[in-house]
């Protein structure tokens, strides 16, 4: 191409950068900015900390630390390692959480950069694939450009967890790319025939050991043992020849197989029953046939337009209501029915963007609750993987538009006209997904964000809760978790986390009442929960009803024999029914359990004190000291055994140690009685001043 093509017309606009534009000077600049399109928009999420099931995958999940992990991950389920149920097998997103870790640390920071990379080379592989399939330059920038700043992409890549859905792409966009490649010499060519077939049923399996509707991808063969035709366009890369079209299904159908096996070796069944759902998590799944089909199809018709036109996601349906035939599903329905209609045409007719449109189909169901319950209701990450069919299917539509400024020889390299009315488009879709990455930044946030869009849907209100609780606010906490369970009272745990809340900020006994009614209303549903147990006995213990907390405590130990605050409870327990000689040899247990916890330790003094071992409980509390420098509780609880035999001078210098460790220790002074005899001492009334 030469250089007269860019500048030999006087008065189009921007001829000097469409001169620094030119393919042959900028080989790698389509793929440059689409790297930085994609990596720029979602970098603000490296701020962003560990949310919701974040913490039960990363943080307090100890078998993706082991060594060897990323290898035992095909041995165990997807949530192996956590107190989640055996369900889901995708050793592939464990692997690389397991590895992402180990290279980039266990902060938020690394996890999130890695999905930004992922994401990335997404956007790049779909450039590359449209090229592939015949779509011309600019119309697979522009599918590159969508994939990248589209906020339907928004909740894959700002959640962690939310890998589970940008790996199998990954996986999906490799295959597909090893399936269109150039057929030459695949024909004819024995040694070689089985080749490309192999790879692409290589990747396919590694997008299905990454997540189960990967399964879409199966689709794209199929449908191309019907050859698709050669466009006036020179599309003729949709599928491969006829010679290995059947070797690629067959190749694709074992590599499902073989994922099965894995599967089954690891003890993973393939699909969830509507039964075995959380209907808290997922309303449809306390709903009957055929009223839950109404509801799939209603939620399905948003999730369809948000691919569209995504302006703002939000549901206000009750799916507590009755559920009814309406407007909203008749409209979905007849969607539904018109794509896979229109999807069938274009196959009948050789068109080549079938097999884009029918891999996005065939991915968008298994996010519609139609064929099979998903964990959660609304769960817009599914849809990454349609509309990665439909970026591509964009592209070669695009194509067949007529342009501007075509030339007899450079009608491909000439930006398009519609591509600077496409410009303003882009920037909002920049501005709208950047907005909906951001409600991911912590918990209070999106579920806030949650409840503000869906305002029937309990969890969202539970998850804000439980969010405020997290962050230390358990007044704030209160309301979310009551309207969560006025919405829908089937969950235990956010039973347990109101009462949780209510112990929290009780003032009174009443409200003490509360919080203990509504923990054994959690156990109600939930027996087994041995949290609950734990809390219901440290309210009892606050109500002064150490009988029936030592039951609660035995309860839990029946259920969790190694649960240190368990015990706890039972000591304190048995010292306030006055039997001391069980409450030390409890104290003694934990100590030995785990004689680095220092709650433990200072839980040990305190018994001591109050026993009126006070000799014992100053030789634990100078050991403390010694083995905790950092930690003012011990020279707090020191300074007490001092005060109380009366050496003021010691008792003084432990209080202003302790105070400058732990500024709090000024608040804790006036809960102790052993400093009365101090009161009056204006060495003193200066420590303990607030």
């Amino acid at each position: 191409m030469s250089r007269a093509h860019y500048t030999g017309r006087p008065g189009v606009p921007g001829a000097r950068v469409l001169r620094c534009l030119s393919v042959e000077r900028w080989r790698y600049a389509p793929h440059v900015a689409v790297t930085a399109l994609a990596a720029g928009l979602y970098l603000q999420t490296l701020r962003f900390g560990f949310v919701l099931d974040d913490k039960h995958l990363i943080v307090d999940n100890t078998f993706v630390r082991e060594s060897f992990s990323p290898l035992l991950a095909f041995a165990h389920h997807f949530w192996h390692g956590s107190s989640a149920a055996a369900i889901y097998y995708r050793p592939l997103v464990n692997a690389s959480l397991a590895l992402n870790g180990r290279l980039l640390g266990w902060g938020p920071a690394g996890f999130h950069l890695g999905n930004v990379v992922l994401h990335s080379l997404n956007a790049v592989l779909v450039l590359l694939l449209s090229r592939r399939l015949g779509a011309a330059r600019w119309p697979a920038l522009a599918a590159a450009a969508l994939m990248a700043v589209h906020p339907a992409a928004s909740w894959a890549v700002a959640s962690i967890v939310a890998r589970v859905d940008i790996l199998p792409a990954l996986f999906v966009l490799l295959a597909w790319s090893a399936y269109a490649g150039p057929a030459a010499g695949d024909v004819g060519d024995r040694p070689r025939l089985w080749k490309r077939p192999l790879i692409v049923g290589l990747l396919f399996l590694g997008a299905l050991l990454s997540k189960e509707s990967a399964l879409a991808f199966l689709v794209v063969p199929v449908l191309g043992l019907r050859r698709m035709r050669v466009d006036s366009i020179g599309v003729t890369r949709a599928a491969p020849v006829w010679g290995t079209a059947s070797a690629h299904v067959l190749a694709c159908g074992l590599a499902l197989a073989a994922s099965v096996g894995l599967r089954r070796f690891a003890g993973v069944g393939w699909l969830r029953r509507w039964n075995g759902m959380d209907p808290f998590v997922n309303p449809m799944a306390g709903v009957g046939f055929p009223g839950r089909v109404y509801d799939a199809l209603r939620l399905s018709g948003r999730y369809l337009l948000y691919l569209f036109a995504p302006v703002w996601f939000s549901d206000p349906t009750d799916y507590a209501a009755p559920p009814r035939i309406d407007a909203g599903v008749v409209l979905a329905g007849l969607g539904l029915l018109a794509c896979t209609a229109g999807l069938l045409v274009l196959w009948l007719r050789r068109d080549p963007v079938a097999l884009p449109l029918g891999f996005s189909l065939a991915a968008f169901l298994p996010a519609s609750n139609l064929l099979v319950p998903i964990a959660s209701i609304y769960a817009l990450n599914f849809l990454y993987m349609p509309l990665l069919g439909l970026c591509l299917a964009a592209g070669l539509l695009l194509t067949r538009v007529p342009t501007r400024w075509r030339g007899p020889e450079t009608s491909a390299d000439r930006p398009p006209g519609w591509l600077w009315a496409a410009l303003p488009l882009a920037a909002l879709l920049l501005v709208a997904s950047s907005r909906e990455a951001a409600i991911w930044r912590d918990g209070v946030a999106l579920a806030t964000a949650w409840s503000d869009r869906f305002p029937h849907y309990a969890f969202a209100r539970g998850s804000l809760g439980v969010a405020l609780l997290d962050r230390g606010d358990s007044q704030a906490a209160v309301p979310p978790l009551r309207q969560a369970l006025s919405i829908d009272d089937r969950s235990a745990e956010t039973r347990f986390n109101l009462g949780l809340a209510l112990l929290l900020t009780a003032r009174n006994r009443e409200e003490l009442e509360e919080a203990l009614r509504w923990t054994r209303l959690a156990l109600d549903l939930d027996p087994g929960y041995a949290a609950a147990r734990v809390n219901a006995g440290h309210i009892l213990l606050r109500l002064d009803r150490p009988a029936e907390a030592e039951a609660e405590a035995r309860a839990a130990l029946d259920l969790a024999p190694g649960l240190a605050v368990a015990r706890l409870n039972l000591a304190d327990a048995l010292f306030r029914q006055a039997r001391t000689i069980e409450a030390g040899a409890e104290f003694q247990r934990l100590l030995s359990d785990d004689p680095v916890d220092p709650r433990l330790r200072s839980a040990y003094i305190l018994f001591l004190m109050q026993s009126g071992d006070r000799e014992r409980a100053r030789g634990v509390a100078q050991d403390a000291r010694r083995d905790f420098p950092g930690i003012g509780l011990f020279d707090f609880c020191l300074a007490r055994i001092e005060a109380a035999s009366g050496k003021r001078d010691e008792a003084l210098a432990l209080l202003r140690s302790a105070i400058a460790k732990d500024p709090e220790a000024r608040h804790w002074v006036a809960s102790a009685d052993e400093f009365k005899i101090l009161m009056g001492d204006a060495d003193f009334e200066e420590l303990a001043r607030p």
